[in-house]
Order: C-alpha cells, then sequence, then structure tokens
C-alpha cells in the first residue's frame, strides 16, 4: 500500500476530488511518500503522541472526506489527526528518534527500520511546520 502524506489548501480539494483523487504530487501538492503505513500504523502513531485510546485514534485515522471510500476500487483519501498535526511538530529532533523506535515496536511497523521511520517522521513534521499556518489541510493518500 502507498501511504502519501500530502499538504492541500482547502480551496483545492473540490477539483481535487473532481479529478478521482491522483497521485496528489502529480496535482502539486507537497507530499511526503511512504509504503505500508495504513490506517493501523498511523493509529498507533496518534496513540504515542497523544495518549489517546486506540479506537478513537483509529475511528480518526480511517476518517475521510470522501463519502463511502472503498479502498478496493481507487485511491482513499483519509486525513491526518489533527493530534499528530499539532503534536509531531513539537518534538525534537533526538526525541524523534525515540519515537521511531517506539513506533516500530507496534505489530504492523516490527519489520521496518527505525531510521527510515525516523526520517519519515522528520519530513512529517517538517510538512506540518511549513504549511498548516498556510491553512492547509493534511491528508493521507492510500493506494494499493
Amino acid at each position: 500500500m502507498i501511504t502519501d502524506v500530502f499538504s492541500a489548501g482547502p480551496e483545492t480539494l473540490p477539483g481535487y476530488r473532481a479529478a478521482g483523487f491522483p497521485d496528489p504530487t502529480t496535482f502539486g501538492y507537497r507530499t511526503v511518500r511512504a509504503r505500508g503505513l495504513d490506517p493501523v500504523a498511523l493509529a498507533s502513531l496518534d496513540v504515542l503522541l497523544s495518549g489517546v485510546p486506540f479506537e478513537t485514534a483509529l475511528d480518526t485515522a480511517g476518517t475521510s472526506p470522501s463519502d463511502n471510500p472503498n479502498l478496493y476500487e481507487a485511491p482513499v483519501i483519509t486525513t491526518l489527526s489533527e493530534r499528530v498535526v499539532r503534536l509531531l511538530p513539537s518534538i525534537d529532533d533526538s526525541s524523534i528518534d525515540q519515537l521511531a523506535a517506539d513506533w516500530q515496536d507496534t505489530p504492523e511497523l516490527a519489520d521496518r527500520d527505525s531510521a527510515a521511520l525516523s526520517s519519515w517522521l522528520r519530513q512529517v513534521a517538517d510538512l506540518c511546520r511549513t504549511t498548516v499556518p498556510a491553512g492547509n489541510l493534511l491528508f493521507v493518500w492510500n493506494c494499493l
């Protein structure tokens, strides 16, 4: 599964939806690429950062701006948790490595490289820092 996090201005979303949710980079959105970070893995990250119950984090990870998304028909767009967007950029560099190690300890990511997870977390934190103040929203593009 491709799991890209991208930043989009709210005014561009109707056109993006009408285009069928293409690869966010081809639509001009700033994107952080990943593979295999499904909603369960992203919910685990939310739990580690915010301490919310897993069920709450999983509900958030499955929230989509499209009606009745079907993961097996087309790309599915979900929102990146507001808690992740708010908390991840506030973590200092050395703590990112510890967060990545803790995240790697979850069953969904046991086979992942901690350094690669740290790099991804840093990139997403930077995306949050540089695009949210401009009013952009952060989404996750999931495609099989």
